[in-house]
C-alpha cells in the first residue's frame, strides 16, 4: 500500500498555514510572481539560470517557513519519471560533428550535448516541482480563488463570466485532494478484504487489472459528492445574485510591489544568464 501513501505527498492542495512574509502577501501578487518564475524556468536554456532559479526557490521556501524535508519528500513522487525522461534525453540528444564522446556502445552514445541536455531537463523539473510545492504551501484555495477572481475581473467588461470560471477552478482544486484520499481509502478497504497490491510478481496487465476495481467506486463516489455539492450550492442561493462580496478585502501594499519587482528581476536573470 506504499503507492497510495505516496499520493498524500502531492503539492496541490497541501497548504501549510504560517505567519511568514510570503503568506501575508496579496494573492494576486503571489499568483503572478509564481507564474512569471514558472515561465522563466520553463523557457530558459541556461543551466546556470536553472541553478539560480532553484536557489531562489529554496530561499523562498525558507522565507515561507516551509520544511525543506517536506519539499524533498514531495519531489520523491515524480523522481522515477523525471530520471527516466532525463536518461532518455541523455541518449537521443542531437550531437554536433566532432563533439566529444564519453561513452559509446551499440546504439547508445553519451556525448557532451546529451549530458548537458539531461542535466538541463533534470534541473528544470526540480525547479518546477519545488515551485509548485512553494505555491501550494503559501497560497490557500480561498486565496487562489480570490486572486484569480480579482485578476480576471477586468474581463467581465467583455461579457466573460469570470466568477463562473473561478468557481470551476475552485471546485477542481478542492476535488483533487478528495480524489486522492478516496482512492487511498478504497484501495485500503479492498486490501483489508484480501486484494493484493504492490505484488512484485505481477506484470503490467495485472497491475492495470488491479486498478480497475478502484476506478469504478472512485468515479461513483466522486459523482455523488459533486451532486451533493451542486444541491448544497443551489439550496444556499448560489447564482441568484451577481453582486457577491468577500469576507476579506485584499489591497496591494508596497511590500507586494517590491516582491513582484524582485520576482520579475529574478525571472529576467534566469532567462538571460548564459
Amino acid at each position: 500500500m506504499a503507492i497510495f501513501n505516496k499520493l498524500q505527498q502531492i503539492s496541490v492542495g497541501q497548504y501549510t498555514p504560517q505567519n511568514s512574509l510570503l503568506h501575508r502577501l496579496d494573492p494576486r501578487v503571489k499568483i503572478i510572481a509564481y507564474f512569471v518564475l514558472m515561465m522563466a524556468v520553463t523557457l530558459t536554456r541556461s543551466f546556470y539560470g536553472l541553478i539560480s532559479a532553484i536557489a531562489i526557490i529554496i530561499l523562498f521556501l525558507l522565507l515561507s517557513k516551509t520544511s525543506l524535508t517536506n519539499a524533498l519528500r514531495k519531489f520523491l513522487v515524480p523522481l522515477p519519471a523525471i530520471l527516466a525522461i532525463a536518461l532518455l534525453q541523455l541518449f537521443i540528444a542531437s550531437r554536433s560533428q566532432g563533439e566529444r564522446i564519453y561513452f559509446s556502445f551499440w546504439i547508445f552514445t553519451i556525448s557532451r550535448s546529451g549530458l548537458q541536455a539531461a542535466l538541463l531537463l533534470f534541473a528544470r523539473f526540480v525547479g518546477l516541482v519545488w515551485l509548485f510545492t512553494l505555491a501550494g504551501a503559501t497560497i490557500s484555495n480561498v486565496e487562489m480563488i480570490y486572486g484569480f477572481d480579482l485578476i480576471f475581473r477586468p474581463l467581465g467588461k467583455l461579457g466573460i463570466q469570470t466568477r463562473a470560471l473561478t468557481m470551476v477552478l475552485q471546485m477542481t482544486l478542492r476535488f483533487i485532494p478528495y480524489l486522492v484520499f478516496n482512492a487511498e481509502k478504497i484501495a485500503k478497504s479492498q486490501a483489508a478484504r484480501g486484494a493484493k497490491w504492490d505484488d512484485p510478481q505481477g506484470n503490467l496487465f495485472q497491475r492495470v487489472k488491479q486498478t480497475l476495481p478502484v476506478l469504478v467506486p472512485l468515479f461513483s463516489t466522486s459523482l455523488q459528492q459533486a451532486d451533493t455539492l451542486a444541491r448544497a450550492m443551489v439550496a444556499r442561493g448560489y447564482g441568484t445574485s451577481n453582486q457577491r462580496t468577500g469576507l476579506r478585502e485584499y489591497l496591494i501594499t508596497p511590500v507586494d510591489i517590491l516582491f513582484l519587482i524582485l520576482c520579475l528581476s529574478a525571472a529576467a536573470l534566469i532567462i538571460w544568464l548564459p
